[in-house]
């Protein structure tokens, strides 16, 4: 078994259990052992970096320390947003920014560097490689055409990131393509579909996710592939409100790669959370013989 330091984050124990259940699954399939982080706690997200940048990466270092007292110097967390402040915590303490030395100070334990934080795209990947990827396909998802979306954070800023293309990235396209499935070239695959502004001016998230949601139905896309829940929670959730806003449906499901990837590899249907998505993907995969 290959193990590999895990922080889930607030959502995965949320609003996008579908994607933690989905992620559990699949790395178990794949002889992955996720060392969960023990007494984890909330990376602090947009709400604390957007008010205090010490207490924004106060928040992250926290786990970092438990990350580095486990006995890890890698950490990988599937959710962009968690990846952005844990990676950049642990690149401004570690010195290589300046700016950031009265928090560190403050909360210094030892003078050892920072773990390393990977996002979990990167993780599959590098670490575990195509050709574990592909051999495990049992059932080709070759029927489906897909757009993949990135958002603004998973390859952005490319010194924190330092993974795929910052504008034009195709990790994620080609890992679908490993399971047979085709992906669509398209516009918006790192435009930012309103972010947190969900929960403080939806209507920013209404007019930037319309964008991606008619962006990718404009280049074929039968559905949009996310490795972040907000994205899928803003992409998913406000289609109501944006058919209401752009007098038009897009009816397009926004499905986490990682249950494709237990799809594609034989994993039981009904474990995968299909019935948590607000757009119901079932139509698309009865269409494609897949359920």
């Amino acid at each position: 078994m290959k193990e590999i330091c895990y922080f889930p984050g607030c959502s995965l124990h949320g609003p996008a259990r579908e994607y933690g259940d989905s992620i559990r699954l699949v790395c178990k399939l794949l002889g992955i052992s996720l060392m969960e982080l023990q007494d984890w706690s909330c990376c602090g997200t947009t709400a604390a970096h957007s008010l205090n940048r010490e207490l924004g990466i106060s928040l992250a270092r926290r786990n970092l320390d438990l990350a580095r007292w486990m006995g890890f110097d890698r950490v990988m967390t599937p959710c962009a947003g968690c990846f952005s402040r844990l990676a950049t915590a642990s690149r401004e303490i570690t010195g290589k920014r300046d700016g950031f030395r009265s928090a560190e100070n403050e909360l210094s334990r030892s003078p050892y560097p920072m773990p390393d934080v990977i996002h979990l795209l990167r993780f599959l990947m590098e670490d575990v490689g195509e050709e574990a990827l592909t051999i495990s396909v049992h059932r080709s998802l070759k029927s489906l055409r897909l757009a993949a979306y990135y958002g603004c954070l998973l390859t952005r800023p490319r010194a924190v990131a330092r993974f795929d293309d910052p504008e034009q990235p195709v990790s994620m396209d080609r890992l679908l393509g490993f399971l047979g499935a085709e992906t669509v070239q398209w516009s918006h695959k790192t435009e930012c579909c309103g972010g947190s502004y969900a929960a403080s001016d939806s209507s920013i998230v209404i007019e930037l996710s319309s964008q991606v949601l008619e962006a990718a139905q404009q280049a074929g896309a039968q559905a949009i592939v996310v490795a972040c829940p907000m994205c899928q929670m803003n992409l998913d959730s406000r289609q109501e409100a944006i058919a209401h806003y752009r007098k038009t449906r897009f009816n397009m499901p926004i499905i986490y790669l990682t249950q494709l990837m237990g799809l594609a590899y034989g994993l039981p249907f009904r474990l995968l959370g299909w019935k948590k998505l607000f757009v119901s993907p079932l139509p698309l995969l009865k269409i494609g013989e897949l359920v």
